[in-house]
């Protein structure tokens, strides 16, 4: 065992992060090996060597879910969502007003195009029939009023 010693302290480093914590943890996984009632016999040096890696991945596992912290369910009801936090309400009122004032600023068919199809929810074909225009060009005022949202909202 002591020649994959290197071999798993390189693979636990890489997981762990630190060099110091994966010498523990290869420490603890050889001890463990060597104290338990598993004649090296038994195993040939494959067997060896998938042992030591898998019960020093295991301690690994056990560390992380020892350190993990489980929110007490009572605490966790009490933390508001973050759509509750006046700021994010402030940015989330601005953007709309500029998207709403962008929208009044567009030429009527687009702007016409463009709330049938957001808004009310129909098709490019439907959009297309109810303003007595191709498809085609119920695609260029979408994608006119959508270049002009988008602009808005970057400025």
């Amino acid at each position: 065992m002591e020649r994959y010693y290197a071999e798993v302290l390189s693979f636990i480093s890489r997981s762990v992060g630190c060099r110091n914590k994966a010498e523990n943890i290869v420490q603890e996984a050889y001890t463990r090996l060597l104290s338990g009632h598993i004649s090296r016999a038994s195993f040939d040096e494959n067997h060896q060597r998938a042992l030591f890696f898998t019960t020093a991945k295991n301690i690994v596992i056990d560390h992380y879910r020892r350190n993990q912290k489980f929110a007490d369910p009572v605490e966790s009801e009490l933390v508001a969502p973050c759509d509750y936090e006046p700021e994010a309400k402030l940015a989330s009122q601005q953007q709309l007003d500029l998207l709403y004032t962008c929208i009044d600023q567009l030429p009527l068919k687009t702007k016409q195009a463009f709330v049938l199809y957001k808004f009310k929810n129909l098709s490019y074909q439907q959009v297309a029939e109810q303003m007595g225009i191709s498809v085609s060009m119920v695609e260029k005022h979408l994608a006119t009023a959508m270049l002009a949202c988008r602009d808005a909202l970057k400025k």
